[in-house]
């Protein structure tokens, strides 16, 4: 079985639009797009939130 998320992969999101930390890097993990969160390319995304 396949856990669901609140999250979804809606593009262009900024780290303004992102509520915390674990959302932030869910969509680091888990989108395309999520490379954009990581501006210093290690790995934490939105570090601002974290």
């Amino acid at each position: 079985m396949v856990a669901q998320s609140a999250y979804s992969c809606e593009p262009r999101r900024t780290c303004s639009q992102i509520g915390s930390c674990d959302e932030a890097q869910w969509y680091l993990q888990n989108c395309s797009w999520g490379r954009k969160l990581d501006r210093d390319g290690d790995g934490q995304a939105c570090e601002t939130l974290c």
